[in-house]
């Protein structure tokens, strides 16, 4: 008996979160981190599978027309938000950029700081950095982030972009970076259990390394074949420009 209670408990809480999530969706003035927060609770509980989804990004996309990237950063934000402690009043504030590269650091890992020798708790850089966000400007959030991160100096991320006709980009540059990820294999796994892609930038720096290790493709000085002298041999004739 008590399981059934809890059961329909359950159902009739999945059914509002849906219900919410929709309504939000549909409204005009939509606050994301109300999103973030239903988006959150449907993953703790797979709300999804009751739902007739097979994950959150095959949902958001159906049912809510969201991109899989927001609803993926929006459930970030909430989920890592609660797992350090902190209340919506108290990380809402941050804004959603600023939380969006906060929240991509991982609360369960450690920062190692080189200066102090010591190993730091990352969940108490999460918490510094929302509840410091007003100090900071976004650049500043991002290189303090890439700093815990180790990816600052020469593993500090760039963005370049190249434009190619639309027929080089499906016939051999989509064909190439498929490859590379089949070479690559499987990353990590999401927040929901899949395994993740390596992204194009990553496709791309293998792809680049072996077309610079291949030794076909290296400038080779021209060498002149010369008959070994041995003292005998004449003088080669110069030719005279005859008059």
């Amino acid at each position: 008996m008590v399981v059934e209670i809890v059961g329909e408990a359950i159902a009739g809480r999945a059914a509002t979160v849906r219900r919410n999530l929709m309504s939000l969706v549909s409204s005009l003035q939509v606050n994301e981190f109300d999103l973030a927060e239903l988006l959150c609770e449907a993953d703790e509980h797979n709300y999804y599978a009751g739902w007739g989804f097979s994950s959150r990004s095959e949902y958001a996309a159906q049912e809510l027309g969201l991109k899989e990237s927001k609803a993926r950063y929006l459930a970030r934000i909430a989920k890592i938000c609660k797992a350090v402690g902190l209340k919506r009043a108290q990380f809402e504030p941050a804004g959603k950029s600023k939380l969006r590269e906060i929240t991509t650091l991982n609360p369960a890992t450690s920062f190692w700081n080189a200066e102090k020798k010591q190993s730091e708790d990352m969940a108490e850089h999460i918490v510094r950095l929302i509840l410091d966000s007003d100090k900071m400007n976004l650049e500043q959030v991002r290189d303090e982030v890439l700093r815990l991160q180790g990816r600052l100096g020469p593993d500090r991320p760039v963005t370049r972009s190249y434009t190619v006709p639309r027929s080089a980009y499906e016939n051999v540059i989509k064909e190439a970076f498929e490859k590379a990820r089949k070479i690559l294999g499987s990353k990590e796994r999401d927040d929901e259990g899949n395994a993740q892609e390596y992204s194009d930038g990553a496709c791309l720096e293998v792809i680049c390394a072996d077309f610079v290790a291949d030794p076909n493709n290296t400038e080779e000085p021209i060498e002149f074949y010369t008959e070994p002298d041995d003292g005998t041999s004449e003088p080669l004739p110069i030719p005279q420009e005859e008059v």
